[in-house]
């Protein structure tokens, strides 16, 4: 390694104590000089023992605690401001990496000169894809490429991406800082997107190190689905209006209200009171982000045709369906979308969807291995429960016998004592 740099690790926790015992191990062990390491965890707000066991079990840990729960942008945020290193390494509570990871990581940081840098993230097993690479629509949807997918182990050196995965990143702290860092208002969802293609305006660079690895343990946010939905599609037009040049904008944000509109109509009524909530939402909140996008493309230092073919999947559906699939080719083609990605992604539009299904298979397999799992802890759980059902019967007809017997020796018992008073 060139240089060792100092790395602020922050790590954002909310009630995850069961987490942190098997992430912190890891990282403690990374073969990175001790020295040039600082640990911090960002708590938000939590109601388990998570403080208090961090603040005994691993009392070298800089524990950052809210009063409130900030959600990751925010929280991330704090931590970065709080670090004292020169790069912020940032990862997800139920994660674990490799001893290398850090040092691999700040290598490709360092010899790329790039401002941010993402991992490959696996799944706890570190058989398939979590994270493979970044993509993503012209409506600022993200994907993560590959996921579900086998993984193949690879030794290829960094390739630029839109965006680092924020579970697993590193990023120089003072171009973070400089950038307005995560925006704060997003709470959770697609701010590492935000940030990436901020940085890429900016006229910063970032890259996915494939050679890289962390496993994510799946644990789920506890977040209501009809509030992680609203979470993605409001921030993804944030981004859309925050990002794109003036003359795109024209274009990309008619397009991505108007599907947004049509997502409502095929979602049926509880669903699509979501999407429409979304829309009234994005407008109240409007004079703000045209506050943010002014911000943003006064910083501009690279044209937008310089950062579109990053996008890899610009005509990927945020929705299933064919009849959706056959109205989002009606509106791109009409409202001008189709041309402005057709240099980058010729035939897409009508066909060449092979990463969108790979990535559904990809999906369906894991539901598939996750059904197969829930069926079989449901059938041991049946026959725990079967076992236990017929040990207690057992025990009745045992007690219902003893019983049995007393009541007989008690009636024996009855007939002596009546015939000796007789006598």
């Amino acid at each position: 390694m060139s240089r060792q740099l100092a790395v602020s690790l922050v790590i954002v926790n909310w009630n995850g104590r069961h987490l942190l015992e098997e992430c912190l191990p890891s990282v403690v062990a990374l073969a990175y000089p001790r020295e040039r390491v600082e640990h911090i965890v960002v708590d938000n707000a939590s109601t388990d023992d998570s403080v208090q066991w961090l603040a005994k079990e691993w009392p070298s840990v800089r524990v950052l605690r809210s009063e409130v729960n900030l959600g990751f942008a925010a929280a991330a945020n704090r931590g970065a401001v709080a670090g004292g290193g020169e790069v912020i390494a940032f990862l997800n509570n139920d994660l674990r990496v490799e001893p290398t990871w850090l040092g691999h990581m700040v290598e490709a940081l360092i010899t790329s000169g790039a401002a941010a840098a993402g991992s490959c993230v696996l799944d706890w097993e570190g058989r398939r894809y979590d994270f493979g690479g970044a993509a993503m629509n012209f409506a600022g949807h993200a994907v993560s490429r590959r996921h579900g997918q086998p993984y193949v182990p690879v030794e290829s050196p960094p390739v630029a991406a839109l965006f680092a995965c924020g579970a697993a990143m590193v990023v120089d702290r003072a171009r973070f800082l400089a950038s307005g860092g995560f925006d704060p208002d997003y709470f959770a969802y697609f701010e590492d997107v935000d940030l990436g293609w901020r940085l890429w305006v900016e006229g910063a660079r970032v890259i996915y190190v494939p050679s890289t690895r962390a496993f994510h343990r799946h644990h789920g946010s506890g977040m209501p689905d009809a509030e992680r939905t609203r979470l993605l599609e409001r921030n993804a037009l944030a981004s859309v209006l925050k990002n794109y040049d003036q003359t795109n904008l024209a274009v990309m944000l008619p397009a991505a209200l108007t599907l947004l509109g049509s997502r409502a109509g095929f979602a049926g009524e509880e669903r699509g009171a979501v999407y429409r909530a979304v829309i009234e939402e994005f407008e109240y909140r409007r004079p703000a982000l045209e506050a943010k996008r002014a911000t943003v493309q006064a910083r501009r230092r690279r044209p937008d045709r310089e950062i579109l073919p990053l996008f890899l999947e610009p005509f990927r559906p945020s929705y299933l369906g064919l009849g959706y699939w056959n109205e989002q080719r009606r509106v791109l083609r009409t409202l001008g979308v189709a041309r402005v990605f057709e240099n980058d992604a010729p035939g897409q539009l009508a066909e060449g969807m092979d990463e969108f299904i790979a990535d559904l298979q990809g999906r369906i397999e894991i539901l598939e291995r996750a059904l197969s799992d829930q069926e079989r802890a449901l059938a041991a759980a049946c026959a725990a429960h079967e076992e236990e059902v017929a040990r207690v019967r057992r025990e009745i007809e045992q007690l219902r016998t003893a019983e049995a017997s007393r009541g007989s020796g008690r009636e024996r018992l009855s007939r002596i004592l009546r015939g000796r008073r007789r006598s």
